[in-house]
């Protein structure tokens, strides 16, 4: 069996964390709209790391040489991606932009453990 690197980790990690925060923020706030919000800034960054991955992990097997112009040109369109959902959660009313920045972060914030966690174990070679 494949071990999975931190990246796929991450991934695999990110979704309970997602539901658990949404379901705890729920019970806090009672404001489904806040859960929705998160909701729509998690699975944002989620399609786009998920994009990032895919396209990085072929062009690092197929063509090595064009790597950087693909992490600038993704890097830009991402964040440009991002902008725009914040833009609509923060003039929608009934989304909240707060929430959905912090849907946006949990990729970072689930990532930092995980890769903490398994690069000092030595079993990952991509920590």
């Amino acid at each position: 069996m494949k071990k999975a690197n931190i990246i796929e980790r991450t991934f695999l990690i990110s979704w309970p964390f997602a539901i658990l925060f949404s379901l705890v923020a729920y019970l806090i706030t009672g404001n489904f709209n806040f859960i929705i919000s998160y909701l729509l800034g998690f699975f944002s960054v989620m399609m786009m790391q998920s994009f990032n991955y895919r396209v990085m992990k072929n062009l690092y097997k197929n063509n090595p040489s064009k790597i950087k112009t693909a992490t600038i040109l993704i890097w830009v369109a991402k964040y440009i991606f991002f902008a725009i959902i914040l833009y609509v959660a923060h003039t929608d009313q009934d989304w909240n932009v707060y929430f959905t920045f912090v849907g946006i972060l949990t990729y970072r914030i689930v990532m930092f453990p995980v890769a903490l966690i398994y690069a000092n174990k030595g079993e990952d070679k991509d920590a």
